[in-house]
């Protein structure tokens, strides 16, 4: 205990040192700011002893004054430079001439604009000497290869170092901007404060002063070094919490765009210099806000005429941010205008667009479909949800239709058919998809013709039709007022029939006489039956819906088609395809929806959406409504639709369905499969019908696929696996094959038939060469793989 109490007493110094250097440092402010100095001795004489001590007490008393101007907040040389007193703050009296801005000079205000170029300055493309120099480099081998690849490697290296280096530095520089955007704003709070230090209240400076004299005591005495220092820290924090809370803040809008506004409106309104602005003009704190007014009052002499009001909303426009509008009142003790943000412009109402779906068996459909006259047909609703309805008579007779896949055409057609089943319609389907109405199958008074291995049956029903609109149009000639029960003709992908048809004229062309003998017909003529019987149909109630993807008049015969369809349905349709089909431009954007159409009818378009319906309840929808009708199949007709040819199989169903074994389609080949195959009747000359004898028992074991029998479930003649195989001329072989197994298309076939000695002999029919379609696979089947 003895040694710490000696320790302290060596380490805090004596009372009578700590307030002897209080007075000496006390006394050594007020000498130093004291007004006037003791006199010297002058050379004149040694002054008297009384003459000193009078001297020393007044540089006492003048020391102590000082002290006490020091500690008590005054100047401590001159006037005051405020108008501060001890407890309130002040202003201050003088300006002094460093605190005025120097003029600027307008030259340095004028410089010239800068050079910006509107365009982008390309990107420097590589030379062809770094190219080449690169590629050298990549490429070489030789000698010194290892040391130009080390040293490619440490450039590259040093370049990724430094683009390192550069994203450090640039980070760390972001770093201290952010420090700095906390920091600068105290700073700065703290440099205003000391600037006005003459403005400060006197007892404020005395408590400074005293603070700095005791942080400067404690600082040099060492035992009171740290307390001083920990003092220090808090002070300094506390100084920048105030600082930072008291910081200053921005000006308001109405300080800084007021003063300048007021100038120029004080001139247009023709007031007084010394009128105040606080009487006339008033502008919110902040002009961006929502709420922001701009109130301005208007005198006497102010008309308010338009070129006026024009003039100061232009004013205001131009000199305050953002865009206002005025609202003027010249009633009541004083004229007035409000000027308000100019409300943002009302969002574009969204366009007008049809229901995603509209059901068929909707009650506002049925009732539609109900209210519907012979010959009329709801389409769906259109943008406004209103119910379209459209007329298979009159100028639009007959429809066209073009929509691409997955846009909803079946669906469209089988609402079409249904409803004109409804109203007593006989309708006669070509359908090669063999898809689009199938559920229709089976009810009275429609004929659907959709297999393309018959395509004689698609083109027989279409003659019939147009037999039947040629009979209509000679008894109406003789009795006008005959009615006829609706007839319509449904041609789905008119363009795939188109080529079926084609090619089964090319095979099947008939001559046609005149004075020079027998010539062929080259254009297929079932187009002339379509386009006749559209011509006449109109007046007999023959109308014809028909699917195009192509509705030119080189794609259809040339027979002028395009103009006979005036009402034509598009969906999901390309650029060529609206060009095909309407070929008008623009072509308008498509919408790519199911069910979506767009009808067109002359100049004028309307989308619409398609009524929709599961398949098998439009086909009990449509039974129903033809039952409670009373339908006679067979009344007012004139004929009878072509019957149906029985169903062929396609050739790799049959080759199939051959099959040696018990379960298997798999098996061992049967009799006389091998002589077909080995094409030992093409080339021996031996005739078809010799193939009869190779007909061997395992052949009598062969199963039947489903479909392979006849519609009626008894096995047609062309489908009887024990029978000769199959005789079809070059062209149905060409089809039914096809190049996946190595067969040429049919102009290839009919030139080496012509050109080469080893083509397969086959069968004349009616004048015309018949083959089978294992002779001309085993023709051009490889030597290697026949067996």
């Amino acid at each position: 205990m003895d040694s710490i109490a000696a320790l302290a007493a060596e380490t805090t110094p004596p009372p009578a040192i700590g307030g002897s250097g209080v007075l000496l440092a006390a006394l050594a402010i007020g000498i130093l700011f004291s007004k006037r100095r003791t006199p010297t001795a002058t050379t004149t004489g040694r002054p008297g002893k009384a003459r000193t001590a009078w001297s020393l007490l007044v540089g006492i008393a003048r020391a102590l004054w000082g002290i006490a101007r020091f500690y008590g907040g005054r100047e401590l040389r001159g006037e005051p430079r405020s108008t501060a007193t001890f407890l309130r703050a002040g202003v201050p009296l003088t300006t002094s001439a460093k605190t005025q801005a120097p003029a600027v000079a307008m030259a340095s205000i004028a410089v010239a604009p800068p050079r910006v170029s509107l365009v982008k300055t390309p990107r420097r493309a590589p030379s062809p000497w770094a190219r080449n120099a690169a590629s050298w480099i990549e490429t070489y081998r030789g000698r010194g290869a290892t040391a130009l690849d080390r040293t490619v490697r440490t450039a590259l290296w040093t370049a990724r170092t430094a683009g390192r280096a550069w994203r450090v530095l640039k980070a760390v520089w972001a770093a201290l901007r952010a420090v700095y955007a906390v920091v600068a704003p105290i700073v700065a709070t703290l440099a205003r404060v000391a600037r006005m230090w003459h403005c400060w209240p006197y007892g404020a400076r005395g408590l400074a002063r005293l603070a700095m004299t005791a942080a400067a005591l404690g600082l040099a005495v060492p035992a009171w070094r740290g307390r001083t220092l920990a003092g220090l820290a808090l002070a300094t924090a506390g100084a920048a919490v105030l600082a930072h809370r008291h910081r200053p803040k921005p000006p308001s809008d109405d300080a800084v765009y007021g003063p300048r506004l007021w100038a120029i409106l004080r001139d247009d309104l023709k007031l007084p210099e010394d009128e105040p602005r606080e009487q006339w003009l008033a502008l919110p704190e902040k002009l961006a806000d929502a709420g922001a007014r701009i109130v301005l009052r208007l005198p006497w002499t102010f008309r308010g005429s338009d070129l006026e009001r024009t003039q100061v909303t232009d004013l205001i426009n131009s000199r305050l941010p953002g865009e206002w509008v005025g609202r003027y009142s010249f009633t009541g003790e004083h004229f007035t205008a409000v000027y308000t943000h100019k409300p943002p412009a009302k969002p574009k109402a969204p366009d007008p667009e049809c229901p995603d779906v509209v059901d068929f068996f909707a009650e506002d459909i049925q009732e539609a479909i109900a209210a519907c006259k012979v010959g009329e047909v709801v389409l769906g609703k259109d943008q406004d949800h209103g119910i379209i309805v459209r007329r298979l008579d009159g100028e639009t007779p007959h429809w066209a239709l073009s929509v691409g896949t997955g846009g909803g055409k079946s669906t469209f057609n089988m609402a079409v058919a249904v409803q004109l089943i409804a109203q007593g319609y006989h309708i006669i389907v070509v359908d090669p998809k063999r898809s689009s109405v199938k559920p229709l199958e089976g009810i009275p008074g429609v004929h659907i013709y959709g297999d393309p291995k018959n395509p004689q049956d698609m083109r027989a029903a279409i003659e019939w039709f147009k037999d039947e609109i040629d009979a209509r149009s000679y008894v109406k000639d003789k009795d006008s007022e005959r009615e006829f029960p609706g007839l319509l003709l449904l041609i789905e992908e008119a363009n795939e029939f188109a080529d079926i048809s084609k090619e089964w004229w090319d095979d099947n062309r008939k001559t046609k006489d005149d004075d020079d003998g027998p010539k062929d017909r080259a254009a297929d003529t079932i187009w002339s039956d379509v386009a006749s019987a559209a011509r006449l149909g109109r007046f007999v109630r023959g109308n014809i819906l028909a699917v195009f993807q192509d509705l030119r008049d080189q794609a259809l015969g040339g027979k002028g088609l395009r103009n006979l369809f005036r009402l034509k349905y598009m969906g999901n349709f390309t650029v060529n395809q609206w060009k095909n089909v309407i070929g008008t431009t623009p072509v308008p954007d498509s919408v790519n929806k199911a069910g979506r159409m767009m009808v067109v009818e002359g100049n004028s378009n309307l989308w619409v959406q398609t009524l929709y319906g599961p398949g098998q309840d439009l086909r009990k929808w449509a039974m129903e409504h033809r039952t409670a009708a009373g339908f006679d199949p067979a009344a007012g007709l004139f004929g009878t639709p072509p019957e149906r040819s029985p169903e062929r199989m396609p050739y790799l169903v049959r080759v199939a369905s051959r099959d040696n074994g018990p379960h298997g389609p798999l098996g061992a080949s049967e009799g006389g499969q091998e002589s077909e195959t080995a094409g030992r009747m093409s080339h021996d000359g031996a005739d078809v019908t010799a193939l009869e004898a190779d007909v061997t028992g395992p052949r009598d074991r062969l199963r039947l696929i489903p479909g392979q029998a006849g519609q009626d479930g008894r096995q047609g003649p062309a489908q009887d696996p024990t029978a000769p195989p199959e005789l079809l001329p070059l062209a149905e072989v060409a089809r039914r094959v096809g190049p996946e197994q190595g067969v040429p298309k049919y102009d290839t076939l009919r030139q080496h038939k012509a050109r080469r000695e080893d083509f397969p002999k086959g069968v004349e029919i009616n004048g015309k060469e018949h083959f089978t379609v294992a002779q001309i696979v085993a023709y051009y089947t490889p030597q290697e793989n026949r067996a």
